[in-house]
């Protein structure tokens, strides 16, 4: 019996500790930090899937009508899907839809990628004197965002700050493991941050 307990006990521990480390990874993936007082623009990256670009479309809302960030700045040049639009464009149609100022939004309408999303935008944020960013990308997506963004803006005194759209539906923090969607867009992720050389950004 005693030896039957200590083999259940190590089991038990063993699966609390692998489930504490796929909800710490979860959570590693969604980097949240919000700025204390309101940043000069929260950066929308763009994106072709209408889940994930109506969940950034939403945050960005919510950052600016909290007044969280002055500007918004929308990414992409890449045409959504069943529209005649790029993404920039799209973004900007649709913030205008839930009443931020046209003046308040600056487009950038080239990048085609992650990395061009926040390379193109370097000349806007320059020209306009920014000086501290809220990224604004898919939860699952925030460190590989956030690290992108250190790598590219590197030695500009940018302060990046990090407020990434919910997955609703597809991906959880807590949860991602249990589902095969969850699953996908995880191991989606996670190479790329060695592919691209991004996690010695981290510091």
């Amino acid at each position: 019996m005693t030896l039957t307990f200590q083999f259940f006990t190590v089991i038990i521990g063993l699966v609390g500790f692998i489930i504490f480390l796929l909800v710490l990874l979860g959570h590693f993936f969604n980097k949240r930090h919000l700025p204390s007082t309101p940043s000069d623009a929260a950066l929308v990256f763009g994106t072709g899937l209408a889940w994930k670009a109506q969940a950034r479309c939403t945050t960005a809302a919510q950052l600016f009508n909290q007044g969280l960030t002055r500007y918004i700045i929308v990414s992409g040049g890449v045409m959504v899907p069943n529209t005649n639009m790029i993404e920039a464009e799209w973004f900007r149609l649709k913030l205008t839809e839930r009443c931020i100022p046209s003046d308040r939004i600056l487009v950038e309408n080239r990048a085609a990628n992650t990395a061009q999303n926040v390379e193109f935008s370097l000349p806007i944020i320059k020209e306009h004197g920014f000086q501290s960013i809220i990224l604004v990308m898919s939860d699952f997506e925030g460190i590989r965002a956030h690290l992108t963004a250190k790598k590219a803006w590197h030695g500009q005194d940018i302060k990046v700050y990090d407020y990434h759209a919910p997955s609703i539906g597809y991906w959880n923090p807590w949860t991602w493991w249990l589902t095969r969607e969850g699953r996908h867009l995880t191991w989606y992720t996670l190479p790329r941050l060695f592919r691209y050389r991004l996690l010695k950004y981290l510091w």
